[in-house]
């Protein structure tokens, strides 16, 4: 490679201008350039080597000669080939071509039938449109229609279950549905009429009006029979559903009431009547009249028995009234309440009565005027209303309290009429009178009801036994010595207080018997001081010491020393024996507090007139020796045990 460059460079710097050098030089370029080459690099001339390769077996000088022919014939033999391979190609394409042409004829050809079909066919579609339109159109008036007679037209089933046919005394579900369409069938015309199908909407309710008459005539005539049945229990729903129409038909809802009022009357007397001379199935419960003699049972079993049957006619009113409306439920339950009682009250007044009027014991009436009044009380929250069963309880109650008032005032007076004038003065106890009649008080008290109408009656019999009691003690009273009256009034109204605290009695009467009282402990005390004083000779000193002008009580008579030393003498017994100083009556004093207090009261007053006699001998003005008096007022008071 450097040989070849030196030789170039030669060329150069020999050549002149001449064409030959100029030939050189270019050749020199041509070489250079092609030296320079690299043909690993250059993929054309790679694949040219490798085409020369194939054919170019030896380099010779023949085939160096031969090469740019051989070249050329192959590149002719390349075009052939490629001139065959594209004349198959080109028939290929002109058969498509022809194909094509005649698809495009045949579509042509379709499209111009097309056309004229179209052409043929748009006037039978149209109409077929129209057609179809109108069929629509008249299914849906069909449907409508029918839609409208099923709406506001009865089918014959319907009106047969109206009427009713053979079985005209059975109603069920099935009628009711009926008479629920007729009704909405006569609400629907309305709406009729205000879209202006006047002919139409009148028409439809005039023919409902006729069936809801029919329905509803059957419906009364069937609600009549079954009111009647004894045992509606399997008729109730029926009933109430029955009722909630026939609601609507003033007349014949209040027809119907009447005459359930009057099964259901019958019935309850029946029961009653049975319940008092029958009794229960297989004779339990035994029969109410078996227990006459017994006044109190008799009565509270004959109530009871209505007690009991309240609530549950009051449950069945409510079960078979619940759907209705248009009416006061409360005011409807109590008129059929009080209807269905009404029938027992004749036969439970006469009995009532008979009791009443021949009981001869006050606390058995006074028991029975809380008892009957405690089932007024009762069976009036069950009725809520103003109701003949009501009257007739409180009309017995009346007289039941009316004739304990009158033999509770005779047995009082009967019982103080009995009483001596001495009754209970001679041991100064609580009189037999006082006794007796307290205890007939807490035995009539006894029987006092929790009902708040039963709380007035408690004044009153207080005031109609212990107002006479207590007159009648007062007269006994002043007929004894002052002392022993007040005695005898303490035992008599102790167990008199004792009684009444146990009640809610009244306030001002407690009072003033505590003041009475009181009053009777003053005067024992003033009578157990005065006893004291004069058995201890204390009355005539104290007097002198209070009378005392100034001048020295020991050179006074009456109240110099050995006088003093007596009286303390005697005071020493006392202290020594106080039960010895007690007045003979105040040991008849039944309560021990009462004696405790006179005692205590009196001794007290005793304290004082020694503190005046301590403080009178203690005086050196008085001239009296020191230790006269061997104990001081405190003393004393400690030694009686104040």
């Amino acid at each position: 490679m450097p040989e070849h460059e030196d030789d170039v460079v030669e060329v150069k710097e020999g050549g002149g201008g001449g064409i030959e050098g100029r030939n050189e030089t270019v050749l020199a370029r041509k070489l250079k350039k092609t030296l320079e080459l690299k043909l690993e690099k250059d993929g054309d001339t790679v694949d040219a080597l490798m085409e020369l390769s194939t054919f170019f077996k030896e380099n010779n000088l023949k085939t160096r000669r031969n090469l740019r022919g051989q070249i050329e014939r192959r590149s002719l033999e390349i075009n052939h080939e490629f001139l065959s391979a594209f004349q198959a190609v080109k028939e290929s394409l002109d058969g498509i071509h022809n194909n094509v042409k005649g698809m495009s004829d045949s579509c042509k050809s379709m499209q111009n039938r097309l056309e004229l079909s179209k052409k043929q066919t748009q006037e039978l579609m149209k109409k077929t449109t129209e057609l179809r339109g109108e069929g629509n159109k008249l299914t849906t008036q069909k449907q409508l229609a029918e839609k409208m007679r099923e709406r506001l037209v009865l089918t014959n089933k319907e009106v047969q279950e109206l009427k009713g046919g053979t079985e005209i005394n059975r109603i069920g579900a099935s009628f009711f549905l009926v008479l629920e369409k007729v009704k909405r069938i006569h609400s629907d015309c309305k709406v009729l009429l205000a879209a202006g199908h006047q002919a139409t909407g009148l028409s439809v309710m005039e023919r409902m009006e006729e069936y809801r008459e029919l329905g509803l005539d059957r419906l009364y005539r069937w609600s009549q029979s079954a009111v009647r049945n004894i045992e509606i229990g399997e008729n109730s729903g029926n009933l109430a559903q029955g009722f909630f129409h026939l609601q609507e038909k003033e007349a014949l809802f209040n027809h119907i009431i009447e005459e359930f009022i009057s099964c259901r009357r019958q019935y309850i007397v029946r029961q009653f009547l049975d319940a008092l001379t029958v009794g229960g199935p297989g004779g339990t419960p035994r029969p109410i009249e078996l227990h006459a003699h017994d006044p109190t049972r008799y009565v509270g079993d004959m109530l009871a028995w209505l007690h009991q049957i309240c609530p549950g006619e009051t449950e069945n009113i409510t079960l078979l009234f619940k759907l209705c409306d248009r009416t006061d439920k409360v005011e409807l339950t109590g008129r059929i309440l009080s209807g269905i009682t009404e029938g027992v009250c004749r036969p439970l007044k006469s009995r009532i009565e008979q009791i009443l009027v021949s009981e001869s014991s006050a606390i058995i009436l006074y028991k029975l005027t809380n008892l009957i009044r405690f089932y007024d009380r009762t069976i009036s929250d069950i009725l809520r209303c103003s109701s003949v069963l009501s009257s007739t309880l409180c009309e017995l109650q009346q007289l039941s309290y009316s004739q304990f008032l009158s033999l509770l005032q005779t047995s009082v007076t009967a019982q103080l009429a009995k009483s001596e004038l001495g009754d209970g003065s001679s041991d100064l106890s609580p009189s037999y009178t006082t006794s007796s009649l307290l205890g007939l008080l807490r035995d009539v008290l006894s029987g006092h009801s929790v009902v708040e109408s039963s709380q007035a009656d408690l004044p009153v019999v207080v005031r109609a036994v212990v107002d006479p009691l207590t007159l009648h003690l007062q007269e006994t009273a002043l007929k004894l010595p002052k002392q022993d009256a007040a005695v005898f009034l303490l035992n008599n109204f102790h167990p008199l207080r004792s009684t009444l605290s146990l009640y809610q009695s009244d306030d001002k009467r407690l009072l003033e018997l505590n003041k009475r009282m009181e009053t009777c402990i003053l005067d024992l005390v003033r009578e157990q001081t005065s006893y004291i004083l004069l058995n201890l000779e204390l009355v005539p000193i104290l007097a002198i010491i209070s009378q005392n002008d100034g001048s020295s009580l020991s050179s006074v008579p009456g109240t110099h020393r050995e006088a003093i030393g007596a009286a303390m003498a005697r005071l020493d017994n006392l202290l020594s024996a106080p039960d010895l100083y007690i007045l003979p009556s105040t040991r008849w004093l039944v309560s021990s507090q009462h004696r405790k207090t006179v005692r205590i009261s009196s001794h007290l007053e005793l304290v004082k007139s020694y503190t005046l006699l301590y403080q009178a001998v203690t005086d050196p003005n008085n001239g009296y020796e020191p230790g006269t008096l061997s104990k001081t007022p405190e003393q004393i008071k400690l030694l009686l045990q104040i």
